[in-house]
């Protein structure tokens, strides 16, 4: 399964080796930590390596983060409790939000009332266009805090604020 995470896409030169390297604007102000970076695939193009294209963690997340593994030595992130797909508008075959496929039993979704079939078109401020949309927004959000999500069920728009759960690394 890939790893959805909001980044910072940079065509500034990230190499294996120098991954983990601060990321910073044209004031030397440090804005994310160098993480990925997109590659051609070899049995596709024929050669492979750096495109040009590369990923850092946001700063802001980047400090959350270490403030935790300074703390406690583990990081956590937030958790929802559900399972998604991409939903699909069945007239304009365009992507319109997360479809719930799964709720976990007592998790912090299901306690918001939020029920399978669901389809979660906004988490916070953000718009959720696709299942990768809600897990960024998800990734990118303060583990135990409270978000305002919006979702339609049988075609009504509904509103409801989902106390966050969290869960740690190892």
């Amino acid at each position: 399964t890939p790893t959805v995470l909001d980044a910072i896409q940079t065509d500034a030169a990230i190499n294996p080796g120098n991954s983990g390297g601060p990321l910073v604007d044209m004031s030397g102000h440090v804005i994310g930590i160098n993480t990925a970076i997109a590659t051609l695939d070899q049995q596709q193009a024929g050669q492979s390596g750096n495109i040009g294209v590369g990923f850092a963690i946001p700063i802001n997340e980047a400090k959350r983060i270490i403030s935790e593994l300074q703390q406690s030595g583990h990081a956590s992130h937030a958790v929802i409790g559900i399972g998604v797909n991409d939903s699909i508008d069945p007239t304009l075959h365009t992507p319109n939000g997360a479809k719930i496929v799964s709720v976990t039993p007592g998790g912090p979704a299901d306690k918001a009332g939020i029920k399978a079939g669901d389809i979660l078109v906004k988490f916070g401020e953000r718009t959720v266009v696709d299942a990768d949309s809600l897990i960024a927004a998800t990734h990118a959000a303060v583990p135990n805090s409270t978000v305002t999500v919006t979702y339609t069920r049988n075609g009504q728009r509904a509103t409801t604020s989902v106390q966050l759960g969290s869960a740690t690394s190892s």
